[in-house]
């Protein structure tokens, strides 16, 4: 697969510190910054820069993106003072719409109008349907099984298009996903992932990670901080050393990285996408993991894993209606909703700042009343 846009791994260049901003809302400053975009001058002006082959397409493109920012607000407006009934609904079209904007900016062919309302691609990509000759599938869906709840990915449609803005691997075709196997990526609940599992989540913390060196004007090489030792008390098994932990964990490690000392990494060859080198997610309160990845054979990204996680909470509310309410009113004796409660906040921050950062090229970075762009 080729990306569909030019991805650029290193977003501060230029500067080697980060500026400070005033936040007293974070949901409502990126959405400030990303406002701009409604105005279809403005966004002209920064895809101008991006789109070289299709220029032709440059007006069409700014006013679609436009409109795609507009609406996929309004959702997620929505989505914070809807009941959550219909919440994960909501969010998950507000995802769809911001996906659009990342697929429209490239310099590629895919218009609203044209090409994304083809056959191929008006689909979503993924799909929720059970295989009646499967009894674990059809048990979970006929149970009060969340952490079971699934999606599989198809080979062509929104989701595998939006994914090929940023990764270079595709998710093969009729992979399976499970909701347990994204919660375990999410850093901002692995404690929570431990407590409830029993078993470690599929994140190990590090320090200051950095997609690019931005004290090396150009290097697109990766820089990766010392990893904690306290996580290795969770993943080591028997009497493995740190380092033989991380060498399991992230193969990556030895083939793709030179060490710098105290654990510290840096990549031997400069990024191409977010899944050429090992992965990271960084919180709202700005810590930082490393994703262990549950496949050897495609890796997920914070991008995908709200992606799939609304996809399927969506699909559980819009037709499995009993199921759902049964959840949300904590019918079930496990109480496995817990375990999701916070990311319908979580997610009304998080994929918003994503696209922030793929739309402008900077690390933008809000905590609390601070807030930090580069």
């Amino acid at each position: 697969m080729n990306l569909i846009r030019d991805y650029k791994p290193n977003k501060n260049p230029t500067i080697s510190s980060y500026y400070s901003l005033r936040s007293t809302n974070k949901i409502a400053t990126v959405w400030e910054y990303l406002g701009r975009y409604k105005s279809p001058s403005y966004t002209k002006n920064v895809i101008a820069k991006l789109i070289i082959k299709n220029k032709c397409l440059l007006g069409q493109k700014a006013e679609q993106l436009a409109l795609s920012i507009k609406q996929a607000e309004q959702y997620f407006i929505s989505a914070r003072i809807a009941d959550v009934s219909i919440q994960p609904l909501l969010i998950y079209y507000g995802i769809v719409g911001l996906s659009k904007c990342l697929i429209i900016s490239g310099d590629n062919k895919y218009l609203l109008d044209t090409n994304l309302d083809s056959e191929d691609y008006a689909t979503h990509g993924l799909s929720w349907k059970a295989n009646f000759n499967n009894s674990v599938e059809v048990t979970t869906r006929n149970s009060l099984s969340l952490v079971d709840e699934f999606c599989k990915v198809k080979a062509t449609g929104l989701y595998p298009l939006f994914r090929s803005c940023y990764c270079d691997n595709p998710i093969p075709k009729d992979t399976k996903i499970t909701i347990k196997t994204l919660l375990s990526l999410i850093g901002e609940d692995w404690k929570k992932y431990h407590d409830f599992f029993s078993e470690p989540p599929n994140v190990y913390k590090c320090w200051n990670p950095k997609d690019g060196d931005v004290e090396n004007i150009g290097d697109e090489k990766q820089i990766i901080g010392g990893f904690d030792d306290y996580f290795h008390l969770f993943h080591k098994q028997g009497s493995e050393t740190v380092e033989q932990t991380l060498d399991r964990l992230f193969p990556e490690l030895n083939a793709l990285y030179v060490e710098a000392g105290d654990r510290c990494f840096k990549s031997k060859d400069p990024l191409k996408s977010m899944d050429s080198h090992i992965v990271f997610s960084e919180t709202q309160t700005l810590d930082t993991f490393a994703l262990i990845q549950p496949s050897l054979h495609y890796k997920l990204t914070d991008f995908d894993i709200y992606y799939l996680l609304f996809f399927i909470l969506g699909s559980l509310a819009r037709y499995s209606q009993n199921k759902w309410f049964s959840l949300i009113q904590r019918q079930d004796p496990k109480d496995e909703f817990f375990l999701i409660q916070n990311l319908f906040e979580i997610v009304q921050y998080k994929f918003p700042l994503l696209i922030l950062k793929e739309l402008e090229q900077k690390d933008y970075r809000f905590v609390g009343e601070v807030a930090t762009l580069g």
